[in-house]
């Protein structure tokens, strides 16, 4: 983390590379403790960034000890609307008041369908008209291994192509799909020669070396 934001007294101050590296070796706390002692290396974020959070509202953070911070992870991008927004807030406890179902597997719900509706309401209508879901689950990681086996099993093929550098996820088929190396490399194979890495298109600076018209 080169640079850091801090609040103090509710103003936000930058903080230096050196100063940041200071700023995050805090006293560890009994949780950061029990966290280090109980959980294995497989958690990434907390090696680097040893806050124990206690409360979150809108694009700020508060660790046990008090400390505020402007939180740039969002949650890898997931907190559009930051933390704890008043309208996602009301919703949910909505849901509960009226004890409507939390776990019913590919039943439908009436939630489930306005979900399903309102994205529907979103597609091009050439492309809704067309589309259907596949399957409703909570991360990109799952829509990955979904489609891996829908185009399997579709097509009949076996080899996938990838973009070279592109993130998917940690599990077994979103590895073998990523460019990066470093996660992959202990575990051998996983999809084997079933994936095939290009580089992104780019006109400017072929990665190929080939010119032409821009497109071709």
């Amino acid at each position: 983390m080169s640079v850091a934001t801090r609040f103090i007294d509710d103003q936000p101050t930058q903080v230096a590379p050196a100063a940041a590296e200071t700023l995050y070796q805090f006293d560890e706390s009994p949780l950061l403790a029990r966290q280090s002692r109980q959980e294995s290396n497989a958690r990434s974020y907390p090696r680097r960034i040893p806050l124990a959070l206690k409360r979150a509202k809108g694009i700020h953070i508060e660790d046990v000890e008090g400390r505020r911070f402007i939180d740039c992870l969002a949650g890898a991008g997931t907190l559009a609307l930051g933390h704890n927004h008043p309208v996602i807030i009301e919703a949910i406890q909505q849901v509960i008041a009226d004890e409507l179902p939390l776990h019913t597997l590919d039943l439908t719900t009436p939630v489930k369908d306005q979900f399903v509706q309102d994205l529907f309401g979103l597609l091009p209508p050439a492309l809704a008209d067309d589309a259907k879901i596949q399957f409703c689950g909570p991360t990109g990681t799952d829509a990955v291994e979904a489609a891996l086996k829908l185009v399997r099993t579709a097509t009949g093929r076996s080899t996938v192509l990838s973009f070279q550098g592109g993130y998917h996820g940690m599990s077994q088929g979103a590895l073998s799909l990523m460019g990066s190396l470093g996660p992959k490399k202990p575990l051998g194979a996983l999809l084997g020669t079933g994936v095939q890495f290009l580089p992104y298109p780019y006109d400017y600076r072929c990665p190929f070396g080939l010119g032409g018209e821009p497109g071709v």
